[in-house]
C-alpha cells in the first residue's frame, strides 16, 4: 500500500512533538513490512527538502511560513496570521498531494487532525482516500476550543472540523479520545487504534544507556506546558519534600510559552527554582531510556492527554509510571502496571508519588516487568499496525463505493 502522512511535525524538527512521533515511527515500521510511505512535513531550521532516511520511506520538507507568523506580535498574528498559514504552506501540501497522485505514489492519505493541513487541497476537488487521525482535542470536541478568540484560532478550527467531517474514515489514539469524537461526528466512521511502539528498539536502548538517576529521583519527560501538568507536579512534589523526599525532580522536555513565562517571572522577583529540580531541556532516546529505567518514578501528571508517547516509552523500558486518571494513560496502564493520579489534583499526585517511591525492591522489578509485558503484549507495533492496515483498507473501500455511485 501507498500511504502518504500529512503532518506539520516531524523529527528531527525541534518543533516535533507526539504527532511527529506518531508519523515518523507508524511511518518506518510501516516501510519496514512492505508499504511504501511517504511524509510530508514542514521544514524549518534550513533543513533539506526532501529525503529519504530509510527505505520505503520519503520526506517531503515544504517551506512554513507559520514560523515566521509566530515570531511577530500578537496584532500582527491575529491580523495576518490566517492569509498566511492558509494560503502558503496549505497550498504547497496542495500541490504536493496532487504531484504524489500524479506520480501514482498515493493510494491513501492521513491527515494529522490538527491545523486543517488539507483545507486547500479539498478546495482544490482533488480527492484519495483519506483518513483523519484525531491525535487531540480539536475540531471542536475541545472544551476549551471556545477560547480561540483570535482570528487565526478561529479559521484553524474551521478547517479542522472541514477535515474531520472529509474524511473518509477517523482514527481515534484511545477510547478516552474516541467518546467525544464519536459524540460530535457519530460513531460510524470512527475506529480507536492505539499509538504503539517498537518494544525491542526502546528494550536494547535502555539495556546500553548509561545510569544517571536513582530510586529516589522523580523523571518527567514531555513538553513543560500547563496541559501537561508541569504545575501540579512541582506542586506535588514540594508536598513532599515538606514530608521528608530527598530526591532530584528531574524535567526532560521542550519549554512552552507557559512554562518559559513562569521562569521568567521568578528570575524576575529572585526566585529561582530549588537546586533538587532539574531542568534538562530536550533529551535524545539514547538518553531518555536510561532515565526511565532508573528514576525512581516516571510521572506523567498531563490535564488531558489522549494516549502519550512518553508513558508508552517510560513503560518499554521498565520505568515505575504514575499517569492521569481520565486520560489515554488509564488505557495503558492497569494495577500491575503502574499508578494513576486525578489530574490537576496535587493531593492525589502526591499519594500516587509516594506510593511509587515507597515500592520494595521486589515490587518494584515486579511492577517493572508487568509494564514491559503489556506493552509488548498490547501496544506493539506487530500487534497495532495489522489494525490501521485494516482500516486504511476500509476507507479505500468506502471512497471506491461512494466513488462509484456518483
Amino acid at each position: 500500500m501507498k500511504i502518504v502522512f500529512v503532518s506539520k511535525e516531524c523529527p528531527p524538527s525541534p518543533r516535533s512533538s507526539g504527532i511527529g512521533t506518531y508519523v515518523w515511527e507508524t511511518g518506518r515500521a510501516l516501510a519496514n513490512i512492505g508499504h511504501d510511505i511517504t511524509i510530508v512535513a514542514a521544514s524549518d531550521d534550513g533543513q533539506m527538502s526532501s529525503s529519504t532516511p530509510f527505505p520505503r520511506l520519503s520526506v517531503i520538507r515544504l517551506p512554513d511560513d507559520e514560523i515566521d507568523v509566530g515570531k511577530r506580535n500578537i496584532v500582527a498574528r491575529t491580523l495576518r496570521g490566517p492569509i498566511e498559514q492558509g494560503l502558503a504552506y496549505r497550498g504547497r501540501v496542495a500541490k504536493c498531494l496532487a504531484d504524489l497522485a500524479a506520480q501514482n505514489r498515493a493510494d491513501i492519505v492521513e491527515f494529522a487532525g490538527f491545523r486543517g493541513e488539507s483545507f486547500v487541497w479539498l478546495d482544490s476537488g482533488s480527492r484519495l482516500p483519506m483518513v483523519v487521525r484525531m491525535h487531540g482535542f480539536t475540531a471542536g470536541i475541545d472544551p476549551n476550543w471556545k477560547k480561540r478568540v483570535s482570528a487565526s484560532g478561529r479559521c484553524l478550527n474551521r478547517w479542522e472540523l472541514r477535515e474531520v467531517l472529509a474524511a473518509d474514515v477517523i482514527t481515534a489514539v484511545s477510547e478516552n479520545q474516541a467518546e467525544p469524537v464519536r459524540a460530535r461526528f457519530g460513531g460510524d466512521r470512527v475506529r480507536v487504534v492505539h499509538n504503539s511502539i517498537d518494544t525491542n528498539w526502546w528494550h536494547e536502548l535502555s539495556v546500553h544507556a548509561q545510569k544517571e538517576l536513582d530510586v529516589a529521583d522523580i523523571l518527567f519527560a514531555g513538553g513543560l506546558a500547563t496541559k501537561k501538568g508541569i504545575f501540579v507536579l512541582l506542586k506535588a512534589a514540594s508536598r513532599l519534600r515538606e514530608n521528608g523526599w530527598r530526591g532530584r525532580l528531574f524535567l526532560a522536555g521542550r519549554a512552552y510559552r507557559d512554562f518559559e513565562r513562569f521562569m521568567r517571572l521568578r528570575s524576575a522577583v529572585g526566585r529561582k527554582l530549588p537546586s533538587w529540580v532539574v531542568v534538562l531541556g530536550t533529551c535524545p532516546r539514547e538518553r531518555l531510556a536510561g532515565f526511565y529505567r532508573d528514576a525512581g518514578v516516571c510521572c506523567f501528571p498531563s490535564l488531558t492527554d489522549p494516549f502519550p508517547y512518553t508513558c508508552l516509552e517510560a513503560m518499554t523500558c521498565g520505568g515505575i509510571v504514575v499517569g492521569s486518571a481520565r486520560t489515554g494513560m488509564a488505557e495503558m496502564l492497569d494495577d500491575q502496571s503502574g499508578f494513576v493520579a486525578a489530574p490537576g489534583d496535587v493531593t492525589s499526585l502526591a499519594t500516587a508519588l509516594a506510593s511509587a517511591l515507597g515500592l520494595t525492591a521486589t515490587e518494584r522489578a515486579q511492577m517493572k516487568e508487568a509494564a514491559q509485558q503489556r506493552t509488548r503484549e498490547c501496544f506493539d507495533h506487530r500487534i497495532i499496525l495489522p489494525k490501521l492496515i485494516g482500516f486504511y483498507g476500509e476507507a479505500i473501500e468506502l471512497f471506491n463505493n461512494r466513488r462509484s455511485l456518483g
